[in-house]
């Protein structure tokens, strides 16, 4: 089982998906957030895949080692296909499933081994990693959802439809935090 984040120590390495691929997950986003004043400031969490998690203290040798392999590969193609409910330190979370494509499988998998052989990665076993992009949840929320809300939220829109596919765009390192100029702490253009 893959252990929860820890906020204090790791930083998060993500895919930015296509913007086609996450127009109608922002809908859904804006709506429920709106409803329940989530983020009071309007800053809602950016929608991304994660792909792997580093030690906060090792991010510059991962700024280095990751300059390296977005130049090995082309095109990384994302699928999403259905929403789905997953359950995190006990509270449901809204996502939208991510296919395990083979451009997204080799891509993550050298990256996650180029990062294990230096001790960067903090994910052990990286064979159970789930690649998805949540959509609604109440970790960085001002105004959390009720749990039992969440969960009925969560229920209604699971297994709903809406297979979309799209180019990754970026890569980044990112902080645990909604402000869009504090997260990230480097970006790489992928083709």
């Amino acid at each position: 089982m893959i252990k929860a984040a820890d906020l204090e120590n790791e930083y998060f390495l993500v895919l930015i998906p296509g913007e086609e691929l996450v127009e109608t997950a922002a809908q859904v986003q804006k709506i429920v957030s709106e409803h329940y004043n989530l983020y009071p400031d309007q800053i809602y969490p950016q929608l991304h895949i994660t792909i792997d998690r580093i030690a906060k203290n090792k991010a510059d040798k991962a700024k280095e080692i990751l300059a390296k392999k977005v130049r090995e590969f082309n095109k990384i193609e994302v699928e999403v296909d259905r929403f789905s409910c997953i359950k995190f330190s006990d509270q449901h979370q809204l996502v939208l499933e991510v296919n395990e494509t083979k451009s997204l499988k080799e891509f993550s998998e050298a990256v996650h081994q180029s990062l294990k052989a230096e001790a960067i990665s903090t994910i052990e076993n990286y064979e159970e990693w789930m690649f998805h992009i949540t959509i609604i949840s109440n970790i960085f929320a001002e105004n959390p959802i009720p749990v039992d809300e969440l969960t009925e939220i969560c229920l209604f829109m699971e297994g709903m439809s809406r297979p979309i596919s799209a180019a990754a765009e970026k890569m980044e390192i990112w902080r645990p935090t909604l402000d869009p100029v504090e997260k990230i702490i480097a970006s790489f253009d992928l083709d």
